[in-house]
């Protein structure tokens, strides 16, 4: 390994809704550090969501291509599908969607980031689960996981599914499932993968892996984010608590796709979190979710069968 290949490689892993953009925003204000978004999970999304022979002929998936392809006729979404193509052949932090193999990612992430100190990767569990030979290998690096009560986890997704293959006419609460309308991903066993990848690298990888609640941290970003620091190794200032809002600076530094590094910030997806300029505490208390969102058969099922794994977690993360 040369001297110029240090920069210590910071994995997140994650469920969905946990905070984990509003972090990574943070870390792109960090000095010396470079940020990718979801490199594993955009590998995922060729895989499954853009591969016509996935599941071909479930009607489930079926579905959801028809609606992936009837999105794609509607000027506006086009106009800012071809907007976001344009910037990724225009940028050197965007690369294009079919670069993203499992092999590429692992070999970006061993490259060198000259001057840097730090290489900051936010991903689904899920995305590596079953590629963790495709980790890179013989830079340094350290393994974090955010975790969020399910509860919240899983009101919060199934909000964001009912307009994220509707985004001009969101579905019905009680017409969107969970699972079902965003088949490509295993929501039902986001926790368990996740929970399985923890005891993995904590056994393997990563004897100190940290465990970071998305509650704690956007409740007291004070608290949590410099003992979060202290263990990486990265100096904490206080401005690292507050930073610009302009999604421009996300665009133009995060590394990635424009699928998930721009397209997910023109929806409910990461916009809030895109635009943001802090960690916004919690309305409710831990656990609790908005009363709006109604418990439905399904999100009662995955978050039951979600605790055990949660909890579990929970009573390592850190305070």
């Amino acid at each position: 390994m040369n001297d110029d290949n240090q920069a210590l490689r910071i994995f997140t892993w994650i469920v969905p809704r946990v905070n984990s953009t509003a972090l990574t925003k943070c870390m792109g204000f960090v000095e010396d550090t470079v940020v990718w978004m979801e490199p594993y999970m955009t590998c995922q999304l060729n895989d499954t969501f853009y591969n016509p022979e996935w599941r071909k002929g479930d009607p489930l998936a079926e579905k959801m291509r028809k609606d992936v392809d009837s999105n794609m006729k509607d000027p506006e979404i086009m106009k800012m599908f071809e907007s976001g193509m344009a910037r990724a052949a225009q940028q050197d932090n965007l690369f294009p969607q079919e670069n993203f193999t499992q092999q590429w990612v692992k070999e970006k992430l061993e490259d060198s980031e000259p001057g840097k100190k730090f290489i900051f990767i936010k991903d689904q569990s899920e995305a590596i689960s079953d590629h963790l030979e495709r980790l890179p290998e013989n830079v340094p690096t350290r393994h974090t996981f955010l975790i969020r009560h399910p509860r919240e986890v899983y009101t919060s997704w199934k909000n964001m599914v009912t307009s994220a293959l509707h985004p001009l006419d969101p579905l019905p609460w009680d017409e969107c499932h969970a699972a079902n309308d965003m088949y490509h991903m295993a929501v039902p066993e986001f926790y368990q993968t996740q929970y399985r990848l923890w005891k993995h690298v904590k056994e393997h990888i990563d004897h100190e892996a940290i465990v970071i609640d998305g509650h704690d941290l956007a409740s007291n970003p004070d608290v949590i984010l410099p003992k979060l620091f202290e263990k990486l190794g990265i100096p904490f200032k206080e401005s690292y608590l507050e930073w610009s809002g302009d999604p421009e600076l996300v665009y133009s530094t995060w590394k990635g796709s424009p699928v998930v590094v721009i397209f997910p910030s023109y929806s409910d997806v990461t916009s809030r979190a895109v635009h943001c300029t802090k960690f916004e505490a919690p309305k409710n208390p831990r656990g609790v979710s908005k009363p709006e969102w109604e418990i439905t058969n399904e999100l009662k099922e995955y978050i039951e069968g979600a605790m055990p794994f949660y909890e579990e977690m929970y009573a390592e993360r850190l305070t």
